[in-house]
């Protein structure tokens, strides 16, 4: 309960990993039926209502450890990984190590005896780290199996566009995957490194990252092909998260406008990759290295999103615990990147990222917007109809911009320009000041509480750095629109 949920993230926490009924129970084999059947006996007959929550679901997180970590770090990681199978969110866990490449340079490799003892001095390296965190999970009352062996292969392909056709590396994913079947059936958790099979049947050190992607792929090929789910149980592949748990924290942020802080709290990758980018490739108060870490995690999110049911999201954190916890149970970033006064110091632990939305503007009219589509948007968000022809009239001309989240209306904010007009005072007259008015701003129902309020008031506040609004005094998303106002007035 540290982390605060609002009754409704509760509810649809509760509701997600909750122990399925009888009805609705979808199990991959008949033992396990038999097990819900006896374990839902003894619930309902202690009335054992924590039991019955803690119950065990098929989701799935995908997490990337980069170390090197301290000891004690590495606990704490640890503790997290338990409490979040306790709370229905299994781990699927690949090692990283920087230091595993840092000698690559130093070790002769003119021969194929000296490449081979490179080799299995990172596979060493490897299988050390490993071996360590699966201690630490079995130390922090989980269970942990290492995986070294049976899911990557590495396979020679030719480069498209190069002249001399040379060879590349490519991961990939050998089909079943039968060591994570086994770990997940079980309630294990994989503990992975990235160890390829060659065509030689050797194994050999592959990147985290393109092992990461290669796993993204593979499970999202997975979703897509829902036939196969119900014969093969393979439910537990389709992961609900992807995490990034480093030393240094979040994407680190600058931006040449709207709030400042150390890193990005939430990304909408579609919009915002491009400028992220640049900003990693002209930062100087970084290292280098570490930006190229950034870089390389940033394109392994981005693809491996692309290849996975828009529901997943990603994290990059330095600070696992109750970041992962509360974002598990909230479904949002723990802090909004659009709220005012919050401490720098505290925004430096997580970034949150989705693939996102695509992001539409529509400046000085309303050509090009589907007008019964926006209506249909702002009435199921207000909840009541909407007067389409007297709303349509009266912002006709005055118009500043529509900025339309999604192909399909997911969220629009509507921005008309007010003042400009003449006010007699006595016998002379004065010119109001002309503003930018927030008329609308409309999330569907449908994607609230996934960070599309977010994404569509950071385009906003981008757009227009002041602006002004007014919202009735019940209304129940006021706390929301005051953690982001500069300030306010209140009219009796």
């Amino acid at each position: 309960m540290g982390t605060l949920p609002s009754p409704r993230e509760a509810r649809q926490f509760l509701s997600r990993f909750s122990l399925p009924t009888s009805a609705n129970a979808t199990t991959p084999d008949s033992s396990r039926t038999a097990a819900l059947k006896t374990e839902t006996t003894t619930a309902q007959s202690g009335n054992n209502f924590v039991d019955t929550l803690l119950w065990p679901t098929d989701h799935l997180a995908l997490i990337k450890l980069e170390g090197p970590f301290e000891k004690e770090n590495l606990t704490a990681i640890a503790n997290t990984l338990v409490q979040l199978q306790r709370l229905g969110l299994l781990s699927l866990v690949m090692v990283d190590n920087r230091t595993w490449w840092q000698q690559e340079d130093m070790l002769p490799r003119d021969s194929p005896d000296n490449k081979a003892e490179h080799s299995v001095e990172i596979r060493k390296r490897m299988m050390k780290d490993m071996m360590d965190i699966v201690d630490e999970v079995e130390k922090s009352g989980g269970s942990a199996r290492p995986v070294y062996d049976g899911v990557f292969e590495s396979a020679k392909s030719p480069q498209q566009g190069v002249a001399n056709q040379a060879a590349m590396e490519q991961v990939l994913i050998r089909p079943g995957m039968p060591p994570i079947q086994s770990c997940l059936k079980l309630r294990q958790i994989p503990i992975m490194i990235p160890l390829a099979t060659t065509e030689k049947s050797h194994r050999a050190p592959v990147q985290s990252n393109d092992a990461l992607v290669a796993l993204a792929k593979y499970m999202g090929d997975m979703a897509r092909n829902t036939h196969l789910v119900p014969e093969t149980g393979q439910r537990s592949l389709i992961p609900l998260r992807l995490i990034v748990i480093n030393s240094s924290g979040g994407i680190p942020l600058t931006r040449a406008s709207g709030i400042e802080g150390p890193t990005h709290c939430f990304v909408n990758l579609r919009d915002e990759y491009n400028t992220i980018v640049d900003d990693l490739e002209n930062m100087d108060h970084i290292p280098e290295e570490l930006a190229k870490s950034y870089r390389s995690d940033l394109d392994m999110i981005k693809d491996s999103l692309e290849h996975l049911p828009p529901t997943c999201s990603a994290l990059v954190t330095s600070s696992p615990s109750l970041t992962l916890i509360t974002n598990l149970i909230t479904d949002k970033p723990l802090f909004s990147s659009t709220m005012r006064g919050q401490d720098p110091k505290m925004m430096l632990a997580t970034t949150v990222l989705r693939n996102g939305l695509d992001i539409f503007t529509f400046r000085k009219s309303l050509h090009g917007l589907d007008l019964m589509q926006l209506q249909r948007l702002l009435e199921s968000s207000f909840g009541k109809p909407l007067d389409a022809d007297g709303f349509y009239g009266r912002i006709q001309e005055r118009t500043e911009t529509v900025i339309l989240a999604g192909r399909d209306y997911m969220g629009a904010a509507i921005v008309t320009q007010e003042g400009g007009n003449i006010m007699r005072e006595g016998k002379g007259e004065r010119v109001l000041a002309k503003v930018a008015y927030l008329d609308k701003f409309s999330i569907a129902p449908k994607s609230q509480g996934i960070g599309v309020a977010d994404i569509l008031w950071k385009k906003l506040t981008d757009e227009f750095p002041d602006l002004v609004w007014r919202s009735r005094s019940d209304n129940p998303v006021n706390k929301w629109y005051f953690d982001r106002a500069d300030g306010h007035i209140k009219i009796l």
